[in-house]
């Protein structure tokens, strides 16, 4: 019997980052609280909130492979998460208006089977152009800011704020794809 892949997140652009490879998969979202602490390293820190939500999809199911993933921008030292208000999303977006970001994405795949967990990260950096409050408040207005990674999305509509990237690119839209393959072929699960 094939193993099931679960995508645990709830994001858009995961779920389009997977279909993009054509990988067979299913959604179930995670129940796990992410809490951004600000005493652990970045890279840790993803790591452990994508662990948290393959854990708790994979206590769920069996005979399956769930992969997971986290990101959060770091800004001067500080992590900044997804705003869920138009004043945090203003209060963010002006923070990183004209200043370059670190994007951080932890990664986590469970094989549920043999309980093989494997971990990774990528780190991409993003510098955005010095924003207007009318571009801040339009695109506030488009609803694409929130539940967003310091309020934007590079692929999507924020892409008109971003001066340049540096990094792996499906990593900076929240699932590095290639390491994702990498790990799915490590686990015995055929991707192509």
């Amino acid at each position: 019997m094939e193993k099931r892949i679960i995508l645990a997140s709830g994001s858009e652009a995961r779920r389009k980052l997977l279909e993009n490879i054509k990988l067979d998969f299913e959604i179930q979202q995670s129940d796990f609280e992410e809490i951004m602490n600000p005493d652990i390293p970045p890279e840790q820190l993803a790591v452990e909130l994508a662990l948290g939500k393959a854990r708790d999809v994979a206590a769920k199911n069996t005979n399956a492979v769930i992969i997971a993933a986290d990101s959060f921008v770091v800004l001067d030292g500080e992590y900044l998460g997804k705003p869920h208000s138009a004043e945090e999303a203003r209060a963010v977006l002006r923070k990183i208006s004209g200043k370059k970001q670190n994007l951080v994405t932890g990664m986590a795949v469970i094989d549920t089977e043999s309980g093989a967990t494997i971990t990774d990260f990528e780190i991409g950096e993003i510098w955005v152009k010095e924003l207007t409050d009318e571009e801040i408040e339009g695109y506030i207005k488009t609803g694409e800011p929130f539940g967003r990674a310091a309020g934007y999305a590079i692929q999507e509509i924020g892409s008109i704020f971003i001066e340049k990237i540096q990094g792996n690119y499906t990593g900076i839209i929240g699932l590095p794809v290639n390491k994702v393959y990498k790990i799915l072929t490590q686990l015995g699960v055929k991707v192509i």
